[in-house]
């Protein structure tokens, strides 16, 4: 097998956006986000016979606890089968960069089954102390009619919807970066408030421009009383669409219920067929800082996706103080 680095935006994007499921962290866009943060970002393909049968996003994370090789919710593989000789490839070629990183980091976009656990333990991956993204996801079956959507969602939150359509909330879509503009005071209220990390004011302007080049971001911004009080960042790859940033102010009005349906209504007339929620915490993790959110989510309907927690390869004896480091901020933000 052949690991060569792909240069054309067209051969990766006709091999990924067939497959399902989607991810946006495997794009040549979340590639040119990564970039633009100062990130290195290899394209890599995995030929066999000349024949193009996996691809894999490689990021090299400059951290001051030590450089890593980032997989984003890959490798991307045509053929399961072929899984662990793709997984096998890819550490094969990492370690010809050992000198650059202290490990290689896999989140993989495949479900959390015995089978891939030995995939990786087998090749002498461990699990990551952290979760890189979201592992434990919630997802909304949108292919259906409106009716049936909503039918499906729990009566509590079909209430919300239809007491903000009452209370006058209007939701408007707008799909390139100015929306960033209205967006980023409400999600700094949100972090606040929550007292969750932020991410960078210019890291969210990012994406917004570059997946917004092509057609495939939109915010969604709720307005009552001439005031913007609830918002979301969403993001189109394939047939899904993820809700991916949220914001919010304090206020009575149920609006963020009324937002997440119009959301998934735009996500709909995209020819989206799921609408991802993202993130959420177990049912047993009542302390978990998504428990919140969680019961939000949930109201909507839909299925719980449980991927493989992110996976590590030491590549250096200079893991072993990361690792350490990495297991006290997990506890200090408790998941």
């Amino acid at each position: 097998m052949q690991v060569k680095e792909i240069r054309d935006k067209n051969v990766w994007d006709q091999f990924v956006l067939p497959l399902a499921p989607n991810t946006f962290l495997q794009s040549w866009e979340w590639k040119e986000v990564q970039e633009q943060d100062g990130e290195q970002v290899s394209m890599l393909g995995f030929y066999e016979q000349e024949q193009l049968i996996a691809v894999c996003l490689v990021i090299l994370v400059h951290a001051k606890r030590g450089n890593y090789f980032l997989v984003p919710h890959g490798p991307i593989v045509q053929d399961e089968k072929k899984y662990k000789e793709i997984v096998q490839s890819l550490t094969d070629y990492c370690a010809q960069y050992k000198h650059s990183a202290v490990v290689l980091r896999v989140a993989p976009l495949c479900l959390n089954t015995p089978e891939k656990q030995c995939i990786f333990s087998d090749l002498g991956f461990r699990p990551s102390p952290m979760h890189v993204h979201a592992e434990l996801t919630w997802v909304v079956d949108i292919s259906k009619p409106e009716e049936e959507i909503l039918a499906g969602m729990r009566k509590t939150t079909r209430h919300a919807v239809k007491k903000a359509e009452a209370a006058g909330v209007q939701v408007e879509i707008i799909t390139d970066a100015t929306g960033l503009g209205r967006f980023w005071p409400m999600y700094e209220q949100t972090t606040n408030r929550h007292g969750f990390v932020a991410f960078q004011k210019q890291f969210i302007q990012s994406q917004a421009e570059l997946f917004g080049k092509s057609n495939s971001m939109f915010f969604a911004i709720a307005r009552h009383d001439n005031q913007d009080i609830a918002g979301a960042m969403c993001i189109q790859y394939g047939d899904t669409v993820f809700y991916y940033h949220g914001a919010s102010i304090k206020t009575s009005i149920p609006a963020a219920q009324l937002l997440q349906w119009r959301a998934m209504q735009e996500a709909k007339k995209r020819g989206a067929v799921r609408y991802n929620f993202w993130g959420i915490a177990r049912d047993d993790e009542k302390n978990h800082p998504f428990a919140g959110i969680t019961v939000f989510k949930k109201g909507f309907g839909g299925y719980i996706v449980d991927l493989l927690h992110a996976q590590d390869l030491p590549l250096s004896w200079k893991y072993w103080p990361m690792w350490a480091l990495e297991i006290l901020r997990k506890k200090k933000r408790g998941f």
